[in-house]
């Protein structure tokens, strides 16, 4: 609402005295796993109020999720309305995404569809989880940019502390590339590990 995007701008005019409209930067930038360092670190200034938003997504010929569901080297389970996917390429251990298999976003799949999505999210997290050198795995869902559902579940490496929490995907965009041979691997036993736990 414009309230909101007022009081931030009225907060940021405030506590930094009128600088072009930008926040000061948040504790965040002090935690041990933050990439970035806080000398020459600023925010954006904030932008207008844009009411209705503009739609962001694309046509389904044009988006990559539909595209992977149609590459069985991608595709690691098919389910009812759901499907799990890995990306071509990832600078992690692994990434997998649970998906619409047609093209749709979360509000569209009703009660049937979220017990299905929360099932197979479970499902995906352990597959994950109980990869060879990976110490933790985090979910998340943006579908910010597509029109496609997609949940997004990142391994961390093992050991690999500063890569902790929500920056994982900002270290994961720096990273180098894990060689495809290895995600192939993994992405075998996941798939083995997705079909195991929807027969038991």
């Amino acid at each position: 609402m414009r309230e909101f995007l007022t009081q931030a701008q009225a907060a940021a005019d405030s506590t930094t005295g009128g600088d072009g409209g930008r926040l000061p930067l948040g504790g965040m930038v002090d935690w041990e796993v933050f990439p970035f360092e806080r000398e020459g670190l600023r925010s954006r200034p904030l932008v207008d109020y844009a009411v209705p938003e503009p739609d962001r997504r694309k046509a389904p010929e044009d988006c990559k999720t539909c595209t992977a569901l149609g590459r069985d080297d991608l595709v690691l389970h098919t389910g009812e309305r759901l499907a799990v996917i890995r990306p071509g390429g990832t600078s992690l251990p692994f990434v997998a995404n649970v998906v619409s298999r047609t093209h749709e976003v979360l509000d569209d799949l009703g009660d049937d569809g979220h017990v299905e999505l929360g099932r197979l999210i479970g499902r995906t997290y352990a597959a994950l989880r109980a990869l060879d050198g990976v110490g933790n795995v985090h979910v998340n869902k943006w579908e910010n940019g597509t029109g496609h559902l997609s949940v997004t579940l990142l391994a961390r490496p093992l050991g690999v502390l500063q890569l902790r929490g929500s920056n994982l995907p900002v270290w994961a965009d720096m990273l180098p590339a894990t060689p495809p041979e290895e995600l192939a691997a993994r992405a075998d036993v996941v798939r083995a590990a997705l079909a195991r736990s929807v027969v038991e």
